[in-house]
């Protein structure tokens, strides 16, 4: 997961059609109506925001970093606009809420703020599950309250979130190692509900983990030899340093934004700690405001 900004991102005919559309569901005097106006194609133009989204995020699905060759892309809704199950037959968690809530957020349906980008799995594994942090506030209808909730779901458009899933080679996992803790429960539940783990996924991450781990040993083995024929083999050294400048090179463009699962690239090199992967990749990445 990279974090995504939307910051300053509202088009401007769309937020008409919205409003729009919000008064003619609020109009509708049952919650069976709304439903079914919900399902009406032409009213269902969070669609449109799609190719919009695909450009915040480089064309990849915000939760997984993937291209959309992995899968079609769907306009997620976060809080989901018909009904809400428990998490309980997913995770152990004791939720805010207690019993599953078969109205849904209906009146965020056309709110840009609840609009994610997704892929097909994390959109089918997700699906009608908005588990909120036990205590945390639970939105009424039709005011801002739903703001103040304290999501279970790590929210790719939140920065801290994306923090809170680590990898190890290609394996998800929390960040948090403390199982007690809020941060590991949000990252576990995440990484379920999302589909991080799916086999598909994984062998996607693991095509562009041997990338990286090619670039690195290449860097690594060509770091040692122009540090061993310094001031002795200049020959020896030229070849090793433009080596090693190709290699660097490389590990700084797979942390693009437009490249797939930069965060386990990312994850990756900072743990080697070593000097000259922060010098020579980690450094020239945040220059180029990779990452």
């Amino acid at each position: 997961m990279r974090y995504i900004n939307v910051e300053g991102y509202n088009p401007k005919s769309l937020k008409i059609v919205s409003q729009k559309k919000l008064s003619e569901m609020i109009s509708k005097v049952s919650i069976a109506e709304k439903k079914a106006y919900l399902d009406v194609p032409d009213n269902q133009i969070w669609t449109k925001y799609k190719r919009g989204f695909e450009r915040l995020s480089h064309n990849k699905c915000w939760f997984t970093e993937a291209y959309s060759t992995l899968s079609d892309f769907h306009i997620e809704h976060f809080r989901p606009k018909k009904k809400i199950y428990l998490i309980k037959n997913k995770d152990p968690y004791i939720e805010e809420r207690i019993a599953t809530d078969n109205n849904g957020y209906w009146w965020l349906s056309f709110e840009l703020g609840n609009f994610r980008l997704a892929g097909g799995k994390p959109n089918q594994y997700k699906g009608n599950y908005f588990p909120l942090e036990s205590g945390s506030k639970v939105a009424k209808e039709l005011d801002n309250s739903w703001r103040n909730e304290k999501p279970m779901f790590l929210d790719p458009c939140v920065k801290e979130d994306v923090e809170l899933i680590t990898y190890d080679g290609v394996e998800p996992k929390e960040s948090n190692p403390d199982i007690n803790s809020l941060e590991h429960i949000r990252a576990r539940i995440s990484i379920k509900i999302y589909a991080l783990k799916i086999n598909k996924l994984k062998n996607a991450r693991s095509r562009i983990f041997e990338v990286a781990k090619n670039y690195y040993n290449s860097a690594e083995l060509n770091w040692k030899a122009l540090n061993e024929n310094n001031g002795v083999n200049q020959v020896a050294y030229n070849l090793a340093k433009e080596n090693f400048d190709v290699s660097c090179s490389n590990l700084v463009l797979m942390l693009k934004p437009n490249k797939e699962f930069t965060r386990m690239v990312l994850v990756f090199l900072v743990s080697t700690n070593l000097d000259w992967i922060e010098e020579y990749i980690i450094d020239v990445a945040k220059a180029n405001k990779f990452i």
